[in-house]
């Protein structure tokens, strides 16, 4: 009796087992599996910007990783809608990713009066990587020498003072609006495709000013192309420790920073999600991406996904207000 009842156990065990193996078996084989062919990483803007930057630091580093090509697909338009509305159909199977930033995933939702798409719920925000401020850059010719004379002029001159970005719903763009807002100074804003095609403009001084995300602007700033006047991060960053911040010049309501980080649709599998995220935080510990990442004046901030996707609901409640109540108009 004692032999049936324990084989009687066993028997039941090994059926319970089996109904829970299938269950598990697509799990751990996706999880092995995956990636088996190349990963594609959308990047909302141009070649040149923070968020092209990021990719190129990573990609190339994560296909050794993965076994695998990282495909970086430039996708500029719209101010990041085009690639998010991309990403955001694909397939949730972690093979497209976007470089996920504070234009497409806080900004042109607000901004644009349809999105195919929500900033939040459409996405699986996988792996933050950090925060970067804009900066207010002039021509070496402006007669602006500190943030003081750019105002004096600004204001005594209402809506002739042109400030460029790279386009509507961009970082520089929406920090320019704050930027109006909080010093009651009247620019008139100029978006570009890209922050490339706009520093050309600014380099001939066919634009005297601009606000644009600081990484793609620090080379230019060191070699004398431009003239930094303020950034607009909280404290001074530490890749450019001689240009003042807003708030320390007086306007403590400046604060306003880029995000970035590698999100794919909605629904990845989770094993795919933590591969990702493990390998993207481990890179972001290299030392040699370390010093490319202070270079550019990106903040490296180790977020778990629950903690990204918590992250970017925060930003998008922040920003909705002062977005709408600047009355952005991107006809």
């Amino acid at each position: 009796m004692r032999c049936t009842r324990v084989s009687s156990s066993l028997t039941l065990a090994a059926l319970g087992f089996a109904v829970v193996l299938p269950t598990l078996l697509p799990a751990v084989a996706h999880a092995q599996a995956w990636p088996s062919r190349p990963v594609r990483l959308v990047v909302p803007f141009g070649p040149g910007g923070s968020s092209d930057i990021t990719a190129r630091v990573f990609s190339e580093k994560l296909a050794d990783r993965f076994g695998q090509q990282v495909v970086v697909d430039n996708r500029p338009s719209a101010g990041g809608i085009v690639a998010a509305e991309l990403v955001a159909r694909a397939n949730p199977d972690g093979y497209t990713l976007v470089v996920a930033n504070v234009s497409p995933h806080t900004v042109t939702p607000v901004i644009f009066p349809k999105v195919n798409y929500d900033p939040v719920k459409s996405f699986s925000h996988i792996a933050f990587i950090g925060t970067v401020p804009a900066v207010l850059i002039v021509h070496p010719d402006f007669p602006a020498k500190t943030l003081a004379d750019y105002l004096k002029i600004a204001r005594s001159s209402p809506g002739k003072v042109n400030f460029g970005s790279a386009g509507n719903g961009t970082i520089g763009h929406v920090v320019g609006e704050m930027f109006q807002a909080v010093t009651k100074a009247k620019l008139t804003h100029v978006p570009y495709r890209s922050s490339v095609f706009m520093f050309a403009d600014l380099r001939t001084n066919a634009i005297p000013s601009s606000f644009d995300a600081l990484p793609q602007n620090t080379e230019n700033i060191r070699n004398g192309l431009v003239r930094p006047l303020a950034v607009s991060s909280r404290t001074r960053v530490e890749s450019a420790p001689d240009i003042p911040t807003f708030v320390e010049l007086g306007f403590p309501d400046m604060v306003g920073e880029n995000w970035l980080g590698f999100s794919g649709p909605a629904g990845v599998p989770g094993p795919v999600v933590e591969r990702i995220h493990r390998e993207v935080m481990q890179l972001a510990k290299d030392p040699a991406i370390v010093a490319r990442m202070r270079t550019f004046g990106i903040t490296h901030q180790p977020l778990s996904p629950a903690q990204f996707q918590a992250y970017v609901a925060k930003e998008f409640a922040r920003w909705k207000p002062i977005l709408e109540a600047a009355k952005i108009d991107v006809n």
